[in-house]
């Protein structure tokens, strides 16, 4: 009797080459969104500027959530976009409500939290931006469009 083993194996090896392309798209996809991702890192001196209210004249500001119940600010280099979408409001820095949401952010950090600055970077390290809260950011940079998206916790959203 005659057995084809190549028609034994070959299922086998069709799924390990299936495998291994899952795992390469996978790291593609991963890489890909690691290509678009900017930094924050603390920074003593944007804690600093946000409390004696200095703002850099080259951004552009807005606060997350509403006038009288603010959890960030951040502001961003004129050449950059900015996609926060409807949770985000635009804010003049020489305005009483920049003055009014700064201080919320600063008076009311969210509980077990501390209000600070952060520089927020693009993928090379260039600063491209600030961020001022008691609560994460993350940044997502599209290098073609230069457009800034940001993610944060949703604190408004806990029962707490």
């Amino acid at each position: 009797m005659i057995v084809n083993i190549s028609a034994a194996i070959r299922p086998v090896m069709y799924r390990k080459h299936f495998f291994v392309m899952a795992i390469l798209g996978a790291a593609l996809a991963v890489a890909c969104t690691m290509a678009n991702t900017g930094s924050i890192q603390t920074s003593a001196e944007v804690t600093r500027q946000f409390e004696g209210l200095q703002v850099n004249p080259n951004y552009r500001y807005w606060y997350l959530n509403q006038e009288n119940n603010p959890f960030g600010v951040i502001g961003l280099d004129r050449e950059y976009g900015f996609a926060g979408g409807p949770v985000w409001r635009a804010v003049e820095s020489d305005s009483p409500i920049f003055r009014k949401v700064v201080g919320l952010v600063e008076s009311f950090p969210v509980a077990s939290s501390l209000t600070t600055g952060y520089t927020i970077f693009e993928q090379q390290g260039r600063p491209i931006g600030v961020w001022y809260s008691s609560i994460g950011l993350g940044v997502t940079i599209d290098p073609a469009t230069k457009t800034v998206s940001p993610a944060t916790t949703t604190p408004w959203k806990s029962p707490f």
